[in-house]
């Protein structure tokens, strides 16, 4: 993946922004109504994979939220102070932040996030954590499927921590570092065969909570998570 002074973006990722930029912008409140996801494909005019996608990506991000039955839609989730970082202060704009620095910072944060995860993980995370993996197992020969699943797993693991600060800042530049997935090919990846295996390692040391086997698997994981800047990714 070649460096860039910019990220070349997803439709989906552009819509999302729009929507999150208008719900900035406008000081939308907990609760306000965006519309159905019918309601947002018409005044945006794009296509339905391409708007359920920029929703799924805002769920994510803890922005909206989805409610069923009559009257039901997307609507404004509770205050975030992830939009209020990401605006003020790390000023993301696809043409001012480097994928690089986002990525070193992210790196960087990646053992208190397996600490975190590790101290508060629940029969459900463990679940979740090893069907991503498993997701994984299968997409070894699509680079760029086996990476976004990558970043998925990691995203898991943020939002099993209770460090608000924390999860606020690494999710956000997870977010950001993702859009650099549109320019992964086959011809650049690295071995994803050893990539899941220090994933799956990880994963079971964070459900095991022991501190010498996390911290190994830590250790094994950082020159992984590191290779991407040193091969100017």
């Amino acid at each position: 993946m070649a460096a860039t002074e910019s990220v070349r973006i997803s439709r989906a990722e552009e819509l999302s922004r729009r929507l999150e930029q208008e719900i900035v912008d406008n000081g939308l409140p907990a609760g306000e109504r965006l519309g159905t996801k019918e309601d947002i494909r018409n005044r945006f005019g794009y296509a339905v994979a391409t708007v359920n996608e920029a929703l799924r990506l805002l769920e994510t991000r803890g922005l909206i939220e989805a409610r069923p039955g009559p009257g039901g839609g997307m609507f404004v989730a509770a205050p975030s102070s992830r939009v209020r970082l990401n605006h003020l202060v790390l000023g993301f704009k696809v043409d001012d932040a480097p994928f690089e620095d986002c990525l070193e910072v992210r790196n960087a944060l990646e053992p208190l996030v397996c600490r975190e995860a590790a101290a508060h993980c629940r029969p459900a995370d463990a679940k979740a954590l090893r069907a991503i993996i498993a997701r994984m197992r299968k997409q070894t020969a699509k680079p760029a499927a086996f990476l976004r699943l990558n970043w998925d797993l990691h995203r898991r693991m943020a939002k099993m921590g209770t460090n608000a600060p924390l999860k606020t800042l690494y999710l956000t530049l997870l977010d950001f570092v993702d859009d650099g997935l549109a320019d992964v090919t086959g011809d650049e990846f690295f071995d994803a065969e050893k990539n899941l295996a220090v994933h799956e390692e990880l994963v079971e040391a964070v459900i095991d909570g022991n501190p010498k086997r996390l911290a190994r698997a830590i250790e094994e994981h950082t020159p992984m998570a590191n290779r991407w800047m040193a091969n100017g990714a």
